[in-house]
């Protein structure tokens, strides 16, 4: 357990602070150190102080033993202040890291919530939003909470940590489920900040391609009104909204629309296209979408799903292999210093059981040996010069190295829609009670139906989508396509 602390937690560079203000009242929360004498912590703990007091250990709080430290630098937008220690050097620090975050990623902190008194708490958490792609956003990102923290009140000044690295810090707890977090990336930004991490050598790595924006994208018609991860896999519950009780279907056809071209042509093919103007580029995208097929409606639904909630880079949308067999969507996503490579698994049926039997022979038949290397020979010529990593990517198909060396970590996203009676009897009153019942359901099934251990070893994003009716559905968008 010390071990993991270490690793995970970095126990050794996480202190308790107490502020004794200039009106005489005291504030307490956690700081952290960056290198032998500088401390990072929440701005509102230490504002206008009169003493800072450092304690290393839940111990040395007990016994009173503290080190005092001076205030260097605060920014109260931020919320973040650093600390000068006076006459002391520290053994620990943590290093800072400025990357980008994406929704689901697993990550670490470690604070001395007031509620446990002296004592710390280290907890393991997920990242449940970011607001990379808002310019006015008063946080980066937002992490769930912790079954084993009610209050954190303390925790602020907090280190996010992944892999023993420092991505952010805690700043505040809003409401019963939500912890928002300052990453290092727009902490850098700050010129004040950035020449105290320079002028004092403070470790800190940079992401490659750390600014590279996933291509924009068409405004989504879902709503994902249920995000249930206390079992794997975790599944997002979509519905696309009721208006009067009548489901909105002509909502989720227009908006389908406008992801036709996002969805049939590459980034590639769209830069390359020599027609006149955006309806001639529709009309190109149209031609290739896959009318005949209801498992392309899954299909496209998934690349929206996917592209909205995950940030990833859209390759190729479903083509079909040697085999004769299709290839749903695959994408990658910029995690950290990693390329993931997402290789979508969708199903469209008329109940739950039937969408997922389907769902799991595509899995069984993406993870296929000789079907992963024709889909990543396939792809690697739809790889534009623009995109960061270019190194990694291109290193997908080189039959040079072994396949599991082509690829930091392969995700699959798993798209179910389905016909259901949680839509046709739509009850507002009862329907997200339903919905999770439902989520259950789904997740009870797919256990049923995928081997145990592929289950464990796989990382699956499941989405799942209950519709009114299928066939409908389908009806209704291939006639908005064609108006």
């Amino acid at each position: 357990m010390i071990t993991e602390l270490s690793i995970d937690y970095k126990i050794e560079s996480v202190y308790l602070i107490e502020t004794i203000l200039i009106d005489g009242s005291v504030e307490r929360g956690t700081c952290f150190s960056i290198s032998n004498n500088i401390l990072v912590t929440a701005n509102h703990i230490i504002l206008n102080p009169k003493e800072i007091k450092i304690f290393l250990s839940s111990d040395d709080y007990y016994n009173n033993k503290y080190i005092q430290g001076v205030y260097l630098y605060g920014n109260d937008s931020l919320d973040i202040a650093f600390i000068q220690l006076i006459d002391h050097e520290l053994t620990h620090s943590i290093e800072l890291y400025a990357t980008s975050v994406n929704i689901d990623n697993q990550v670490f902190a470690c604070g001395y919530p007031a509620e446990k008194e002296h004592y710390f708490s280290p907890i393991k958490v997920a990242i449940t939003n970011n607001f990379d792609h808002m310019i006015s956003k008063e946080y980066s990102f937002e992490v769930s909470q912790s079954i084993t923290i009610s209050n954190y009140k303390g925790m602020s000044g907090a280190p996010i940590l992944y892999e023993g690295t420092c991505i952010g810090v805690l700043v505040v707890q809003q409401g019963n489920n939500t912890l928002y977090a300052i990453s290092v990336k727009d902490l850098i930004k700050n010129d004040h900040i950035k020449n105290i991490i320079t002028e004092n050598n403070i470790n800190i790595k940079i992401q490659e391609g750390i600014n590279y924006k996933s291509p924009e994208h068409p405004i989504s018609p879902f709503k994902y009104c249920i995000n249930c991860n206390i079992d794997h896999p975790g599944i997002k519950g979509i519905e696309i909204g009721f208006t009067f009780k009548n489901w909105n279907i002509n909502n989720f056809t227009e908006s389908a629309y406008d992801w036709i071209i996002d969805y049939c042509l590459s980034f590639k093919e769209q830069a390359n296209f020599l027609g006149k103007n955006k309806r001639s580029l529709f009309k190109f995208a149209r031609m290739k979408y896959p009318k005949d097929d209801l498992d392309a409606l899954g299909d496209l639904c998934l690349h929206i799903a996917i592209r909205e909630s995950y940030k990833t880079i859209p390759i190729m949308s479903k083509v079909f292999d040697i085999n004769n067999k299709t290839f749903s969507c695959t994408h990658v996503v910029l995690n950290f210093d990693s390329i993931e490579l997402w290789m979508g698994a969708s199903s469209v049926n008329t109940n739950i059981e039937d969408a997922i039997k389907s769902a799991v022979a595509n899995i069984e038949y993406i993870m296929d040996i000789t079907s992963l290397k024709n889909r990543l020979f396939t792809l690697t010529n739809e790889i534009d010069e623009s995109w960061p990593h270019q190194d990694k990517l291109k290193r997908l198909a080189n039959p040079s190295l072994d396949l599991e060396d082509r690829f930091d970590k392969i995700i699959i996203p798993v798209f179910l829609m389905h016909d259901s009676d949680l839509i046709k009897n739509y009850d507002k009153n009862s329907f997200l009670n339903l919905f999770n019942q439902h989520i259950q359901e789904c997740r009870s099934y797919l256990k049923n139906h995928i081997n145990s251990e592929i289950i464990s070893l796989l990382d699956l994003r499941v989405f799942c989508f209950p519709v009114l009716n299928s066939m409908t559905l389908n009806e209704a968008l291939l006639a908005e396509l064609n108006s």
